[in-house]
C-alpha cells in the first residue's frame, strides 16, 4: 500500500491515478503465486522479484517517475518487477489527446450507437470474433522458453487492489488490469538496466500506456482468460466493456503480444506512449520498416508501406528495441511525436481507423540492428494473420 506523503502518479487516459512511496519503489502489484502454463505441473509460485531503484531517468527531474532498473539477464532470463499503484480519475477526453474521434464504427453486426443503453451486453464468455483465426502456438519461433502467468495478481486502483493479469514471457513481462483491459506496465526481461518501457506516473506523466486510446471506454471492462487456447507459449485475454460498445483481445506469445480490436464506438488507433528503456534521449531512434532512421526526438507523419505497416523505436545505448506492427495496410498517416518533451508517442492511423476488426502487435527485442529487428517483425507478420 502507498504510504502517507507519497508522490502521486497514474494513467489519466485510462482513468487511473495513484500514489508511490517517495523512498523506494515498493511492490504494489501483488501476485497470486499461481503458476502459469508451463511444461511442468508443479504449480510452484511465480517469483517475487525485488522492487526497482527509484532513481529517475537521467533526462527527467521528477522523483516519482519510474526508472525501471532491472537485474542482469539474457533474453528469456529472470526479471524484476516494477511496482505501480493507481487510483481512478476522470478519463482524458479527445480534446486533450488527439486521435479517436468521429462517426460511429460498427465492429460487428448489431453494435449499438454510442451513448445507447445495452440491456444484455455481450459477455466475455461469448466466443470473441476473429480470435479463433490466431494460432495457439507459433511454429519455428526464433525465441525459446515458455510463458508463466497469474490470473489472480492485483493492482492498486483507487485504494483498492483490483484483479490484474500478470504475464511473463521470455522477452517481456506485461500487466493487464482486468477492469480496464489495458496494459499498465511493460518490462523488458533482458535489459541492463532499462527494464521499464512505459513508466507512467500521475503527477509526472499520466498519459503513458498501451493502447492509450484517446477516449477510453466510458464504463468498466470485464477481462477474462480463455482457458481453451492457453498453452505453454500462448495466453489469450478477452475484454468487453459493460456498455457493450468495446471488445478487444490480447494474445500473448513468447515473441510479442497481439492486440485485436473487434468492436469500438468510433474511429480508433493503436498507440504506444512510453519511454525506450526507461527514458527518451538523444540515443534513441525511430526506424521505419524500410530502414529509414531518424532521431526519436523528432516528429514523423506518413503512411507506412504495407502489406503490414511497422516501425520500431531503438535504444542504441541499451541495444534494445520495441517494434510495433499493424497487420493490414491503409492510406492513413501514421504519426510519431515527442510528448511532454520526454515521452515517445506512436499512433497507427492517427486514431482514424474505421475498418474493424483491426489487428496490431508489439514486442521487445534485444537488438537495434535493422536486419535483426526486420527478421523478428517479418516472423510476426507471417505467423499472425492480418485483419
Amino acid at each position: 500500500m502507498a504510504r502517507a506523503g507519497a508522490p502521486c502518479w497514474g494513467l489519466l487516459a485510462l482513468g487511473l491515478f495513484g500514489c508511490m512511496p517517495s523512498s523506494d519503489l515498493d511492490r504494489h502489484a501483488r501476485g497470486s503465486g499461481k503458476q502459469g502454463a508451463t511444461s511442468s505441473a508443479s504449480g510452484e509460485n511465480l517469483p517475487n522479484s525485488p522492487g526497482a531503484s527509484d532513481a529517475p531517468p537521467a533526462d527527467t527531474a521528477d522523483p516519482g517517475s519510474l526508472s525501471g532498473a532491472d537485474s542482469p539477464a539474457t533474453e528469456g532470463g529472470p526479471s524484476s518487477m516494477v511496482p505501480l499503484t493507481m487510483t481512478e480519475q476522470e478519463p482524458v477526453t479527445a480534446a486533450q489527446e488527439s486521435g479517436d474521434a468521429g462517426s460511429p464504427v460498427v465492429g460487428d453486426a448489431g453494435t449499438p450507437p454510442p451513448g445507447s443503453v445495452v440491456e444484455n451486453p455481450p459477455t466475455v464468455s461469448d466466443p470473441p470474433p476473429f480470435a479463433a483465426d490466431l494460432p495457439d502456438d507459433l511454429r519455428n519461433a526464433p525465441v525459446t522458453g515458455e510463458i508463466t502467468f497469474s490470473d489472480e495478481a492485483e493492482w492498486e486502483v483507487d485504494g483498492v487492489f483490483e484483479p490484474t493479469f500478470e504475464i511473463h514471457t521470455p522477452t517481456a513481462s506485461y500487466w493487464i488490469a482486468k477492469p480496464l483491459g489495458t496494459m499498465v506496465s511493460l518490462e523488458d526481461r533482458s535489459a541492463i538496466p532499462g527494464g521499464q518501457w512505459i513508466a507512467f506516473s500521475s503527477g509526472f506523466r499520466p498519459l503513458r500506456g498501451v493502447p492509450a486510446f484517446a477516449t477510453p471506454p466510458a464504463t468498466r471492462v470485464t477481462t477474462v482468460r480463455d482457458e481453451e487456447s492457453t498453452t505453454p507459449t500462448h495466453v489469450r485475454l478477452t475484454s468487453v466493456s459493460l456498455d457493450g460498445l468495446w471488445q478487444w483481445v490480447w494474445d500473448f506469445y513468447i515473441t510479442h503480444v497481439t492486440f485485436t480490436i473487434n468492436r469500438a464506438p468510433g474511429p480508433v488507433g493503436f498507440n504506444y506512449r512510453g519511454v525506450p528503456g526507461g527514458s527518451l534521449g538523444a540515443e534513441d531512434q525511430l526506424v521505419l520498416s524500410d530502414g529509414t532512421a531518424q532521431s526519436a526526438r523528432n516528429s514523423f507523419s506518413g503512411d507506412l508501406p504495407g502489406p503490414s505497416e511497422w516501425a520500431y523505436i531503438a535504444d542504441t545505448t541499451l541495444g534494445r528495441s520495441i517494434f510495433m506492427i499493424q497487420h493490414s495496410d491503409d492510406a492513413l498517416a501514421d504519426r510519431y511525436q515527442v510528448r511532454d518533451n520526454d515521452s515517445a508517442f506512436f499512433s497507427f492511423g492517427n486514431g482514424q481507423i474505421t475498418s474493424l476488426p483491426v489487428r496490431f502487435s508489439l514486442g521487445l527485442i534485444a537488438s537495434t540492428n535493422h536486419a535483426t529487428v526486420s527478421a523478428r517483425a517479418n516472423f510476426v507478420t507471417s505467423a499472425i494473420p492480418g485483419r
